[in-house]
């Protein structure tokens, strides 16, 4: 039942992202169709170029809702085996009945935690787009933050603190038992630990998304299944070091070519 309730949940939010993105890219494709004027069509294309390369954040209340649907769409597949292993022992606890709806308060803990997470990207990135985004309007320069935040996120992987989230994440029966609590609202509360411990483990990945394209399919689901296996794989450390070796080496040759574009 657990698996089929978070499958139908994935799906709803994959179909969902995808309704999104191909509505943005058939408003692109009647934008760019209905642009019979030559002098208009050479202004369009001045502003794409130019928004191609200013960062912006989407505006708060298109941000939040689609924040919580990739955060559906992406960690809930990640954390299945925690849901697993919290349904298992609330019912040997004696949750009986009750243990599906205690897993519910779980989940909703769990995602709770990862809509403040995307709060505060929201916010630090509004921060730095207004303290910095002046000078990140050239190609060179747009390129350059992207180059640090591949690098930031690749230097992450490789830490020992990431290497200690990822052990928390993958041993949910051990997780469990030594944070239970009783009741919904202890129920609650162990998924938002869990997802203290899960964004410790998959925040810097979820930041490269945001250069990459927040609503890329690609891209999401390249980084849902890397999560995936870093969390629920006995090679999860070899997969976390080889995603950040690759994150480093794309970031390295970004920053070179945009250093060389500045000179």
């Amino acid at each position: 039942m657990i698996l089929l309730i978070v499958s139908a949940l994935t799906l709803v939010a994959w179909v969902y992202l995808a309704a999104l993105s191909s509505a943005d890219m058939a408003g692109m494709s009647m934008d760019m169709t209905g642009a019979a004027d030559p002098e208009m069509e050479r202004q369009m294309a001045a502003r794409l170029q130019s928004a191609a390369f200013t960062p912006t954040v989407p505006a708060f209340s298109m941000f939040v809702p689609m924040w919580v649907v990739m955060c559906v769409g992406m960690m809930l597949p990640t954390a299945v085996p925690m849901f697993f292993a919290y349904h298992t022992v609330s019912k040997r606890r004696g949750g009986g009945r009750g243990a599906a709806l205690a897993v519910a308060w779980f989940v909703l803990g769990y995602l709770l935690l990862w809509a403040l997470f995307g709060l505060a990207c929201f916010a630090v990135g509004t921060l730095i787009i207004g303290w910095a985004g002046a000078a990140v309007t050239s190609w060179a320069g747009s390129m350059a933050g992207v180059a640090v935040i591949f690098l930031f996120a690749g230097v992450y992987q490789l830490t020992p603190l990431k290497n200690a989230c990822l052990k928390g994440c993958r041993h949910p029966l051990q997780f469990v038992l030594n944070k239970w609590k009783d009741g919904a609202a202890g129920a609650l509360i162990m998924g938002m630990r869990h997802g203290v411990e899960c964004i410790g483990c998959c925040w810097a990945l979820m930041l490269v998304l945001f250069p990459l394209g927040m609503m890329n399919l690609f891209w999401m689901g390249i980084f849902t299944v890397i999560m995936f296996f870093e969390k629920n794989n006995k090679f999860g450390i070899v997969i976390c070091k080889a995603t950040g070796t690759l994150l480093l080496i794309a970031g390295g040759v970004i920053l070179a070519v945009s250093l060389m574009k500045m000179i």
